[in-house]
């Protein structure tokens, strides 16, 4: 055998050794495929972006918003907070003592304005208990800061409502059960939704009773 056969053996066992070991290598990444489906090393990757050995599902969003207290929600949460640590104020707070006194030009009670404004005898009763009432459970909590605001936010949320839902149909001299109807709806479930956690025990009598409490004080008027 001459010295060109001898290199062509060479090359042929050298082409031969290259594709047995790519059979090889092959048969063993695919062995390793069926023993893991679908799993990928990405140990020590410094890929940018989704990585991921399966599908990506992107289908879904959200979003995470921090929770916002409401001005109402404060003072309930302080409210119960004085109640454990029985925290007391010795005075009114000024904006509730405007409430409480009657205006200096007021001469007449709760039962005559209401008489004036045409309502029945049934409804004006009803309007006496329900302030009287109220009256009661402010004098209860009076040396509670946090009770004088909230009472301070409803009775001026009962004011803004009334004068601009309810009064407008006084004027134009609705019936009495529209008006009714319209101060459960417009000014009662408003202010009982305002509530939230409600600490106080209020109720929609107590609301009725805030609205004939600043209406015996002049606060309202309903002709």
């Amino acid at each position: 055998m001459d010295l060109g056969d001898n290199t062509t053996q060479i090359i042929i066992g050298i082409i031969a050794a290259i594709v047995g070991a790519g059979l090889i290598f092959k048969f063993i990444v695919k062995k390793d495929r069926n023993k893991n489906p679908g799993q990928v090393n990405i140990k020590d990757s410094k890929i940018g972006g989704d990585v991921a050995g399966g599908n990506i599902d992107k289908s879904s969003k959200y979003v995470f918003t921090g929770s916002k207290s409401s001005y109402m929600s404060v003072l309930l949460e302080k409210f119960k907070t004085e109640q454990e640590s029985d925290s007391k104020l010795t005075e009114f707070i000024d904006d509730l003592d405007y409430y409480y006194n009657k205006r200096k030009d007021d001469v007449i009670g709760l039962e005559e304005k209401l008489s004036n404004a045409n309502r029945r005898q049934g409804f004006i009763d009803f309007a006496v208990e329900a302030k009287d009432k109220y009256h009661r459970k402010l004098y209860k909590y009076q040396f509670s800061e946090a009770a004088q605001k909230i009472n301070i936010h409803l009775l001026g949320l009962v004011i803004s409502y009334f004068e601009n839902e309810i009064h407008p149909l006084l004027e134009k001299g609705e019936d009495e059960k529209l008006i009714n109807s319209m101060i459960t709806e417009r000014l009662i479930n408003p202010l009982m939704t305002e509530l939230d956690e409600n600490h106080l025990g209020f109720t929609a009598h107590d609301i009725n009773g805030m609205l004939h409490f600043l209406t015996g004080n002049c606060h309202l008027k309903w002709n």
